[in-house]
């Protein structure tokens, strides 16, 4: 498990989020959901392009980092 690619992949599942955010004006519910569909999908990806992890360890991995970098970084500069 290469940590430092989930933290890359996590930043940039939450800067992704921040620019449908802004484009689309999502409430709270739908930024949560895009935050979870991102994370998902971009997990099965890296689930598939690196296959030495089960698929669901990268999944929480990139969810937990999407969340905190929008949570501690993203949503402080609104």
């Amino acid at each position: 498990m290469d940590f430092t690619s989930f933290i890359v992949i996590g930043a940039l599942v939450s800067v992704v989020v921040q620019i449908i955010k802004n484009k689309y004006g999502t409430n709270s519910t739908g930024t949560l959901l895009s935050v979870l569909i991102i994370s998902i999908a971009s997990g099965a990806v890296y689930f598939y392009v690196v296959n030495h992890t089960s698929l669901l360890q990268p999944i929480i991995q990139i969810l937990a980092f999407a969340g905190a970098v929008y949570t501690f970084i993203i949503k402080r500069f609104e």
